[in-house]
């Protein structure tokens, strides 16, 4: 009893001289999950993704399918990480991406994100695409009919009818009708496929200085190849400033981009008036209509002069601006062209017999004058047409489009002198007995 008694008596005085404290170790809650799931199979509580979401979920090729992700996270994210499973992957910032799954298959694809933080997380998705037109195209083999007897460029020219158009043509292109837009404008896009194969569609998407995706479309191109579209450059997702990127896919692998700036917006709703039409223009050879969208002004007259003139082969627009704008015009080739003509043979005993038709010879790029100075200006071009997009100022009047070759308008003036030459000629003829066929 007396050690006890000494015993407590000295624990007394430690506790007094020193206090009383209890350090108790409590697990955190990462580490009472992984006590509970040792093969590693526990959730995240930070920074990790919750759902992949596919719309459609399925479909038939060519499928164009729309990817979000949602996820939490403590930090911010750096960058997510787009594999589609088909051999093709993006990188960028945004929750939601796009792409175009062009064969039948089932594809496994992942998305990855990367945080702020250092952590990071992926979670797979499964795209189930059925067949459809063009879908197999890859594992196509096509035989050459001509094989043995022409190269490549002698068929080409022969299935463009000996035209060397072909040749300048690019196998996609694509412009807008103005290097610049402001909030509300309408962003016409114009382009052209050079070898159109059955109902396959480009898709167009365009990039915000972010690279974020602002607006998507898919358009089937017409049999010369040719498609457009319009986007209005208003809204919530156009508010940031700076450059943005147009691209287009068509196929598995033919691709191209352009690009435009933006001066940004507030995010609201607001449109700035635009005009489509069609402007007919009579010619000798008769009536071509010319489709148009214009912002900022109108058209008012069209008329074209031919090589007889000066300058020579020139479209002259006029319009009437109320504001900075741009004019977006589409040119049949039989009513306007600009070619690279053969050189003119000089000297004394420089001759030469040989034909050529102009509308065998390679593209070169018209001249567009504004108000008399030269105007950088797009175009994209098929076998049939050239479409130009052409920016232009307020208080601008006339826009005049040189080439090397147009057809003359036969207007009322025109007319009017032929008419007077032929009564002239009979009056004279009836005066002195001119004859223009001989008597026998």
């Amino acid at each position: 009893m007396r050690t006890s008694s000494a015993f407590c008596a000295t624990l007394v005085a430690i506790i007094a001289i020193f206090g009383f404290s209890v350090l108790v170790l409590i697990p955190t809650q990462a580490e009472a999950v992984n006590a509970n799931c040792p093969n590693g199979d526990c959730p995240k509580f930070a920074d990790s993704i919750t759902n992949v979401n596919l719309q459609p979920p399925s479909g038939t090729a060519p499928l164009l399918e729309t990817i979000s992700v949602t996820y939490t996270t403590s930090s911010s994210v750096k960058q997510i990480i787009w594999n589609f499973g088909d051999g093709t992957a993006v990188t960028n910032i945004s929750n939601t991406t796009s792409h175009t799954y062009q064969s039948a298959g089932n594809y496994t694809g992942s998305v990855e994100l990367d945080f702020k933080d250092g952590q990071d997380d992926t979670k797979t998705f499964q795209v189930s695409v059925s067949g459809g037109i063009g879908a197999n195209a890859l594992n196509a083999t096509i035989s050459n009919p001509n094989s043995g007897t022409m190269n490549a460029y002698q068929y080409l020219l022969q299935k463009y009818n000996g035209s060397s158009v072909a040749t300048s043509i690019p196998p996609l292109s694509i412009q807008t009708s103005s290097p610049t837009y402001n909030q509300g404008d309408t962003i016409v896009i114009n382009g052209a496929v050079k070898n159109v194969s059955n109902q396959t569609a480009v898709t167009v998407r365009v990039m915000n200085s972010l690279k974020n995706l602002v607006s998507i479309a898919q358009l089937i191109p017409s049999n010369n190849g040719d498609f457009s579209t319009k986007v209005l450059a208003t809204g919530p997702l156009w508010t940031k400033a700076g450059n943005y990127t147009i691209i287009a896919q068509y196929g598995p692998a033919t691709n191209t981009t352009a690009t435009f700036y933006y001066s940004g917006g507030d995010g609201t709703s607001t449109i700035n008036k635009s005009v489509n039409g069609t402007f007919a223009l009579q010619t000798p050879i008769g009536t071509f209509n010319i489709p148009y969208t214009i912002q900022g002004g109108a058209i008012q007259n069209i008329q074209v002069f031919g090589p007889q003139s000066t300058p020579p082969s020139t479209l002259a627009i006029t319009i009437n601006t109320s504001s900075d704008g741009s004019l977006s015009i589409t040119l049949p080739r039989a009513l306007i062209d600009s070619k690279q003509l053969p050189p003119t043979p000089t000297g004394p005993n420089q001759t030469t017999s040989q034909q050529f038709n102009p509308a065998d010879m390679p593209d070169q790029a018209f001249t567009v004058q504004d108000g008399g100075h030269n105007v950088q200006f797009t175009e994209v071009k098929n076998i049939n047409s050239r479409t130009l997009g052409i920016p232009f100022h307020k208080g601008d009047t006339t826009i005049d489009i040189v080439g090397t070759i147009a057809v003359p308008e036969f207007g009322p003036i025109a007319a009017l002198v032929l008419a007077i030459a032929i009564i002239s000629i009979i009056a004279v003829s009836a005066k002195t007995g001119l004859r223009f066929m001989p008597k026998y």
